[in-house]
């Protein structure tokens, strides 16, 4: 909620073996119910050099410019739901995105529970996919399963 200041959008996600909630900027559309301004206390366009507990874990593959970091005695839980992890990424050198991640269908089922419960319903982009999106004038999630409901 895919938990700031970047003007350009992304496009979805690619798949990943995990299902993932991603919050990231918007380029500005309607609020939706609690609208975040960034995840777990960072606001987005954070600089990273502000930030002393953030380990660099990578780039994103589909754009190398893209830094990848995960933060040091992190949580791993949004709300009630146990995740694998969370990942937060940088465009030239500011917080854009975070990514988090669940390991298994249950875990999935409880994360689109949490999503729903926080940010409303949302709109379903594909309903043979379940992938989910809420678009506001902050932040922009998409909710994407890796698992076949079906």
């Amino acid at each position: 909620m895919r938990e700031g200041v970047r003007k350009n959008m992304l496009s979805p996600a690619s798949t990943f073996l995990c299902s993932t909630l991603i919050i990231l900027i918007s380029a500005g559309a309607f609020a939706f119910q609690n609208e975040p301004d960034g995840y777990g206390g960072l606001v987005w366009g954070t600089d990273i050099s502000a930030l002393k507990d953030m380990k660099a874990v990578g780039a994103r593959v589909d754009a190398p410019g893209i830094k990848i970091y995960v933060k040091d005695g992190d949580v791993l839980r949004f709300g009630r739901v146990d995740l694998k992890s969370i990942e937060y990424e940088f465009v030239k050198g500011k917080f854009r995105s975070v990514t988090l991640k669940v390991k298994d269908l249950a875990h999935y089922v409880a994360l689109k529970k949490e999503a729903f419960r926080r940010f409303g319903h949302g709109r379903e982009l594909n309903p043979a996919a379940e992938r989910y999106f809420w678009e506001g004038s902050v932040s922009k999630i998409y909710l994407i399963s890796a698992f076949d409901l079906s």
